[in-house]
């Protein structure tokens, strides 16, 4: 099969599988936008630099190596949502790739169109790459200098570019290669799997608060693994009762809720532990903010501007994937959408409109981001890390727990105002699945 019949078949045909294209492609072109940024700080040099001109995050050369890990780390994390927007492979597209089966392609070549697609995503976003990071450090270079973490760009930048896209488009084609070989597997939620992650995280977590005084920063990262694994093993548990739990209601927009719910518990669950993970570090972040601003020693008080601005820059950060989180969950509904299409025009006959089936849409997702980001807030604010080694701040003064409150409720209304805009903008998706057309035989 020739390079350009690969191109023309794994091309996105529908509107839903565009959509997830595009998440992964802004997935991708962020996370090397921030490989782009790591390649420019490590042309600086191992020297000081002068702090007049860079940041102290950059001018530090102890500093500097750091900022080049957690730009690294980043751009992984980033890498992780175009893995999960890949993960939401449409109907409409499965049902392609079937029909080529029939019409006696390989497995093989199946399995080629799946890379292919995944490989055009990444070489997209490497391309993208460039003018993200030439827009973020022109953003970065308009604050204050202890928040230019990025240094302006350079046409050397343009070799640096190169590996970059290299990087993200060899990504995508393995993100694809593997993602089709799970879908040939069975697709089985396993409770044993559940069962050791519901044991093992809260051993984990016990672990971690019993050694944090001898173990430090270990003792603190055994707590988040702990704190990740119970989020991910309890997620699909919880998603299933509340599932249940609303379609015994008598409210038709609730038990049509809860049959969504029921139905896609595994991509739902998978997001709610991403959202309330990264909500968690938002409240870290925040917990740490605290501690610092009620700090009163002097030489810490000189240095405020600088940890303050690290703390900052991280939860812009986190909250930049809480956001394209739930993006994903709505590429995820509209995927739902066009899946179940025959199923809702049969709703039509009901009296069903679109302003009800939007409002089902809302509770879904609202069902899904408002608990977990609120969770993970109140459990970050409240067990900062800062505290966990030594931190100034308790999670029971007066300043922690209002910050614990107004946090919860941000994250209850982050998620709220998710659900209201995936209403919004899936209101042709949903126009369409009610089309009484959609009931006539293929």
């Amino acid at each position: 099969m020739t390079l350009e019949t690969l191109v023309q078949l794994a091309r996105s045909r529908t509107p839903a599988d565009r959509s997830r294209i595009q998440l992964a492609t802004a997935a991708f072109g962020l996370s090397g936008a921030l490989l782009l940024g790591a390649l420019r700080i490590v042309r600086l040099g191992g020297g000081e630099l002068p702090e007049t001109v860079y940041s102290n995050y950059v001018a530090e050369s102890g500093l500097r190596s750091g900022l080049i890990a957690i730009l690294v780390i980043l751009a992984v994390l980033t890498g992780g949502l175009a893995v999960q927007a890949l993960r939401l492979g449409t109907a409409a597209r499965e049902r392609r790739l079937a029909a080529l089966r029939l019409a006696g392609a390989s497995r093989k070549q199946v399995r080629q169109l799946s890379v292919t697609d995944a490989a055009m995503a990444g070489l997209a976003g490497g391309l993208l790459a460039g003018p993200v990071y030439l827009v973020l450090s022109l953003l970065l270079g308009a604050l204050p200098r202890m928040a230019r973490i990025l240094p302006g760009a350079e046409l050397l930048d343009l070799l640096a570019w190169i590996p970059a896209v290299v990087m993200t488009t060899a990504a995508g084609a393995l993100i694809g290669g593997l993602l089709h070989r799970d879908q040939l597997l069975p697709s089985t939620d396993q409770p044993e799997q559940v069962r050791t992650g519901i044991i093992a995280g809260p051993v984990m977590i016990v672990l971690g608060l019993v050694t944090v005084r001898w173990a430090g920063y270990i003792a603190s990262t055994v707590l988040v693994v702990g704190l990740a694994l119970f989020f991910l093993s309890l997620a699909p548990v919880w998603i299933q009762a509340l599932g249940r739990r609303l379609k015994r209601s008598g409210d038709p927009a609730n038990l049509l809720t809860g049959v969504r719910l029921v139905t896609d518990s595994r991509s739902a669950s998978r997001m709610a532990t991403v959202l309330a993970c990264c909500a968690f570090l938002v409240g870290t972040l925040v917990h740490g903010t605290i501690g610092v601003l009620a700090e009163s020693d002097e030489q810490m008080a000189g240095r405020t501007d600088f940890y303050v601005t690290g703390y900052v820059l991280g939860a812009v950060g986190v909250l930049l994937i809480v956001l394209t989180g739930i993006a994903a969950l709505v590429v995820g509904v509209a995927d739902q959408l066009v899946d179940q299409r025959r199923q809702l025009a049969c709703l039509t006959a009901l009296g069903v409109d679109t302003r009800f089936l939007r409002r089902v849409i809302r509770k879904q997702l609202t069902a899904v981001a408002a608990p977990a980001l609120a969770s993970g807030m109140l459990l970050g604010t409240l067990l900062g890390l800062g505290r966990l080694i030594g931190g100034p701040t308790s999670p029971f003064q007066p300043t922690a727990l209002l910050a614990a409150a107004g946090l919860t409720i941000a994250g209850w209304l982050i998620g709220l105002l998710g659900g209201v805009a995936a209403g919004h903008l899936l209101r042709n998706q949903v126009r369409d699945a009610l089309d009484p057309e959609n009931l006539r035989a293929a």
